[in-house]
């Protein structure tokens, strides 16, 4: 199919790549094919994204997110169930990846909701589910939430009889105090405590973990976590750049507490974006969430391409989540693996722009940051984008059970 440098078993070679029936068959320099300039790298996984869509696709659409992600190099996407309504029962559920379905240019599979209605029969709907759909995980669970259904107490937690991932948004509500900017009321010791108090209750996929003291707790135990570009690359110091939109939650943290994170990036496990998009208007009225699954391995290619992180730093984003949440066929450039590739020229470093991204919400907190985008991008075999898209929407297999 294609020869050129390939990262392949955490190192850069020179081969071929044999692919059939969007399997890859054989990797090796015997292996002839049409020659590449740039890096073939495997597509990533984004583990975290808010897709929007139902009563909000005014901020986003599977469509748009997912057209987003594939100009990003991401081959799958795990969405989040926090929408309106939110996916709380199969019926929901069955009614979104439908949707994805006929809309999705990527992979696309779907978290289930944890609420104060559900958790005594998740189980149950975690088996309906599962007779169709592959389901990656219950999350995120909120120890926090403006919203009393979705807000979980630990209690619940302890108790909840489910063999099941959960992915947990760690914020403890005695520590979170409503305002704007929200850096100066949700406390780094609101996750601190959180994860504290998680990490005695069971084994969990912490989400966008924002302190380095969380981060070094996760480490030491059988749990794993995410982080996201936001948290290592930016803090409180950008309120006056970003003119109104900084908040995110967890928020913002200091700038000593951001390049502790950017130096321990290797303690995580994964890189994800937490893709959630608002309006500008929206933003400008306090609402949390950056866009950001079109830059998230542009992004990381950029600092990989000044020293900052070394080129396994993309198995975080890559071959980790496939582990973790259990993708078949997902992640390395692997015999056996879906042929999910992504092309980059390292020599092409850009400045993000935001007349150049996808996202309905038409905005970056990255705007001038250094990134390298993807020149061509295959999902299962296919070309899906060689500079412009050349797959139609509905492109993208939702996961279910076979």
């Amino acid at each position: 199919m294609i020869y050129g440098k390939i990262y392949y078993k955490g190192r850069v070679v020179e081969a071929g790549v044999e692919v059939e029936d969007g399997i890859i068959k054989k990797v090796g320099k015997e292996v002839k094919g049409k020659e590449v300039r740039g890096l073939i790298l495997p597509a990533a996984i984004d583990v975290h994204v808010h897709f929007r869509d139902f009563n909000e696709k005014h901020k986003e659409t599977i469509e748009t997110g997912s057209l987003s992600a594939l100009y990003g190099g991401v081959c799958l996407v795990v969405d989040q169930p926090n929408t309106n309504p939110v996916v709380d029962c199969y019926e929901v559920y069955d009614r979104r990846m439908k949707m994805a379905k006929k809309s999705s240019y990527v992979d696309y599979t779907l978290n289930l909701a944890l609420t104060n209605k559900n958790a005594k029969n998740i189980g149950e709907i975690v088996k309906k589910i599962e007779k169709k759909y592959y389901l990656p995980a219950i999350g995120e669970v909120f120890t926090q939430h403006e919203n009393d259904e979705l807000q979980i107490t630990y209690k619940t937690l302890k108790e909840l009889s489910v063999s099941k991932l959960l992915t947990i948004h760690a914020e403890d509500p005695r520590f979170v105090g409503k305002g704007s900017p929200n850096f100066k009321y949700r406390l780094p010791k609101a996750e601190i405590e959180a994860v504290k108090k998680c990490l005695q209750i069971g084994k969990y996929h912490f989400c966008h973990i924002s302190t380095i003291k969380a981060l070094q707790m996760i480490s030491k135990s059988n749990s794993t976590c995410e982080i996201t570009p936001h948290h290592f690359l930016l803090s409180e110091d950008d309120f006056k750049r970003l003119d109104g939109l900084i908040n995110v939650n967890p928020p913002l943290r200091s700038k000593d507490e951001v390049e502790k994170l950017l130096k321990n990036v290797g303690l995580a496990e994964v890189i994800a974006s937490d893709h959630a998009p608002h309006t500008i208007e929206e933003k400008l009225n306090g609402s949390s969430g950056f866009p950001g699954v079109e830059t998230l391995y542009p992004l990381i290619l950029g600092l990989i391409v000044k020293n900052v992180l070394n080129l396994n730093t993309i198995e975080k984003l890559t071959k980790n989540p496939a582990k973790i949440f259990g993708f078949e066929r997902y992640g390395d450039i692997e015999v056996g693996n879906y042929a999910n590739l992504a092309i980059f020229d390292l020599k092409k470093v850009e400045k993000i722009d935001v007349e150049k991204l996808h996202s309905k919400a038409n905005w970056t907190p990255y705007e001038g940051f250094d990134a390298v985008f993807p020149e061509k991008v295959f999902i299962r075999g296919v070309e899906a984008l060689n500079t412009e898209v050349l797959v139609d929407k509905g492109f993208g297999k939702i996961l279910e059970c076979v």
